[in-house]
């Protein structure tokens, strides 16, 4: 009989100035649609000529790419 690992996975340490990722979204200035494949081989869509991410490495590749516009989030305000 297999025996059942009951421990806790452990939780990542953070501290109060570190931030998760919030998402952001940003308009395709080229294409309604298309797929994204990062280096990674992770893929995704961009859906009536926008894509949402809160993916790091993903908002990089947008950042520097000239056919996407950030967005600006509508919490604050702008």
């Amino acid at each position: 009989m297999a025996k059942i690992d009951t421990k806790p996975t452990p939780t990542p340490i953070t501290t109060p100035n570190e931030k998760s990722p919030s998402t952001v979204t940003y308009r395709d200035l080229a294409f309604k649609s298309r797929t994204l494949v990062l280096a990674d081989g992770r893929s995704f869509a961009v859906v009536q000529g926008r894509i949402q991410t809160g993916d790091t490495a993903l908002i990089a590749f947008l950042e520097n790419h000239p056919e996407f516009q950030r967005e600006p989030d509508p919490a604050a305000g702008v």
